[in-house]
């Protein structure tokens, strides 16, 4: 059963704390905004730095379990402000408690129950036991009494999560102190004023006390990406034999026959003689799972008196440790099948948490020091610590989810597989630059957040479209969509192919738009172009996708009637007694690659990937550097097509056409 290997697994891996980030409580409003999904009312709402999933369920009268029923990726990664919510419709005349517990201030006030302890209730409300001892002093944790009050501390708040970005991600939220100047918090946060203006629309009306901006992270004027990723470069003889030189606007070219004559041939598995070590961090949350075993001459109804709290099956595994559990189940099916090819690995496994002193107390372990690879961690703040350490001793370090480019900058050891969005885009600009003849129409609604997408999609489609012969004739237009008059009718054309590009992931919109669309399909052909989020949208017709011919760039695919994909799933079902999800494919093709490449061509393989290929099941990594002296980004970018028999296509790396 997977419950037992799951536990089991928990159970023989070290301990490690867990740090989050904490906003301070923000009002809940109950939205306006309705859809009616398979006949079901749903209010959507829009989740806000400081709310939390107790105070939002409060408001709309739902249980907690109930909310995370209905958005599934509460089960991945935890509250993040700009997620959306589905929220099933309560009428206000027929609202029930949903629970006894009563918010007061920055306190929730606890009424216990039968069974429940001071652990119950540190992992229910995600605070430490001590932080619950402090605001309640006297408490006997050992002699808690039925309907006894206790006083905890509203739950934390995680505002971003770090390895699944939202557009919030990339800010700092700076509550404004008096006296305090656009100057002042530029020289405080290293970033231009003007990073700062354009993050936030309201500061045309300057500073004010006790508002709160948002603070760029990163400088966009000092990181704005120089060599775009994903372009559709070709080598040609007349490169063979020559030096290649470095171009500043694109990915170094590599050409696979120089790369075939180098020292790459020369590395003999046979004559190895020792194993490769490979480090794996992961943020498994092992401390949420208590107890994850107990004495088998406990008896079960004695056990279940004693830990109510005690994790009995897989769904009650704290939310955040499936995926990565899932990852790691993935990773060694890789691992088993290479060690049954003759393959000699040491695997070491670590629990991160998101604890950047966790990581660098990693770091610091002597069998840490042999690793000739690295796998994680996820968070990018724990990616840099452990990025600067593989960059100082020259040792291959992976980046399995963070789609953060700025990682890669001076680090020629890193490797991303996830490509940046830059990197979609480009691949996306490429694609849509075969149809010169179509007519194109983008529609956007002017959204600040999306602005800079909007932008590098154009630039990355003119830029393409500028090598093609056809350019003078193209036929572009932006529709600027602010509400339902906006008549995007009139944008489009009845004897020809249009093209409609809407570079969104305001679900909300994107829905609205393609109901729209769709009921024009009837008198035009259109083809829509969008984002890989899309997928993920629950509210969004299916149907509306395929009539429209749906593309979108995407790195992962998984084709579930290759035969590959039909042998792991197999062996996953056999082996953990459940069906994975993107991260247990996603731990296979990275550990199975890369294990590749070690077994091809040593632990130096880093020179060597452009003549490696390799049969993965939901990816084509092509590695491609950033600068000289930059890391690798994967720009194994493939177009996806829904077509209008109700199949999904992958059309392959660099797709030219239907």
């Amino acid at each position: 059963m997977r419950l037992k290997f799951s536990l089991f697994l928990l159970s023989c891996l070290a301990l490690h704390t867990v740090i989050y980030a904490q906003a301070e409580p923000a009002e809940v409003v109950r939205s306006e905004d309705k859809i009616v999904i398979g006949r079901e009312v749903y209010y959507i709402h829009f989740v806000k730095p400081g709310q939390t999933l107790y105070s939002i369920s409060r408001v709309y009268n739902v249980p907690q379990k109930e909310l995370i029923l209905e958005n599934p990726t509460l089960y991945v990664a935890d509250l993040q402000a700009g997620q959306t919510l589905k929220i099933p419709f309560r009428p206000e005349a027929e609202e029930e408690e949903v629970t006894k517990d009563v918010q007061q201030g920055d306190f929730i006030l606890h009424t216990i129950e039968q069974g429940q302890t001071l652990f119950f209730l540190s992992r229910t409300y995600e605070v430490t036991e001590d932080e619950i001892k402090k605001h309640n002093p006297g408490l006997d944790e050992d002699n808690l009494q039925i309907n006894q009050v206790v006083r905890i501390p509203a739950r934390p708040v995680y505002i971003t999560r770090e390895g699944f970005p939202t557009k919030e991600d990339m800010y700092i939220h700076h509550k404004v102190e008096k006296g305090e100047t656009l100057y002042s918090l530029s020289r405080k946060y290293e970033v231009s004023e003007r990073a700062i203006r354009e993050a936030n629309e309201k500061l045309v009306w300057g500073l004010k006390y006790g508002e709160y901006v948002r603070i760029p992270r990163y400088d966009p004027d000092e990181i704005d990406e120089p060599y775009p990723a994903g372009l559709a470069e070709t080598i040609t003889d007349d490169l063979i034999g020559e030096e290649l030189i470095e171009d500043p606007w694109q990915p170094d070219l590599y050409d696979p026959v120089l790369v075939a004559d180098a020292a790459c041939l020369s590395f003999d598995i046979g004559s190895y003689d020792k194993p490769f070590h490979v480090s794996l961090l992961l943020p498994l949350f092992i401390d949420r799972n208590w107890p994850v075993e107990l004495p088998d001459t406990l008896d079960k109804e004695k056990a279940a008196e004693l830990y109510p709290e005690y994790v009995r099956s897989v769904g009650e595994l704290y939310h955040g440790t499936v995926p990565f559990l899932e990852f790691y189940e993935g990773a060694m099916m890789a691992v088993d099948s290479l060690v049954r090819a003759g393959l000699s690995v040491v695997l070491n496994v670590y629990d991160t948490g998101r604890s950047a002193e966790k990581v660098r107390e990693i770091i610091r372990k002597p069998e840490f020091r042999q690793s000739d690879l690295i796998i994680g961690p996820v968070y990018p703040d724990n990616m840099k610590i452990v990025s600067d350490w593989a960059r100082a001793n020259s040792v291959n370090l992976v980046s399995p989810l963070t789609t953060r480019r700025e990682l890669l900058y001076d680090n020629p050891y890193l490797f991303q597989v996830t490509p940046s969005a830059s990197a979609e885009l480009e691949q996306a600009s490429i694609f849509i630059s075969n149809f010169p003849s179509s007519n194109f129409v983008l529609i956007h609604k002017d959204d600040h957040f999306e602005r800079n997408t909007v932008e590098a999609f154009k630039n990355n489609i003119f830029r393409h479209f500028s090598y093609n012969s056809e350019f003078e004739n193209l036929v572009f237009k932006e529709v600027i969509y602010t509400d339902p008059a906006v008549n995007i009718e009139q944008s489009l054309v009845k004897d020809g192919r249009n093209i409609v590009i809407v570079p969104s992931t305001d679900q909300a919109f994107v829905s609205n738009i393609l109901m729209r669309l769709n009921i024009l399909t009837r008198n035009y052909d259109i083809t829509i172009f969008g984002l890989n989020e899309w997928q993920r949208f629950a509210n969004i017709e299916v149907e509306y996708l395929h009539n429209m011919e749906f593309h979108f760039a995407s790195p992962f695919y998984i084709n579930y009637e290759d035969k590959n994909v039909k042998r792991f799933l197999a062996g996953f079902r056999d082996k953990y007694n459940t069906e994975p999800s993107h991260y247990g494919f996603q731990g296979y093709d990275i550990m199975f690659y890369f294990l590749q490449a070690m077994k091809k061509y040593g632990p130096d393989f880093r020179d060597c990937l452009p003549a490696m290929s390799t049969e993965l099941l939901q990816a084509d990594f092509l590695f491609r550097k950033t600068g000289s002296q930059n890391g690798l980004e994967n720009n194994g970018i493939s177009i996806v097509r829904y077509d209008k028999d109700m199949n999904i296509q992958r059309l392959g790396l660099n797709a030219a056409g239907r």
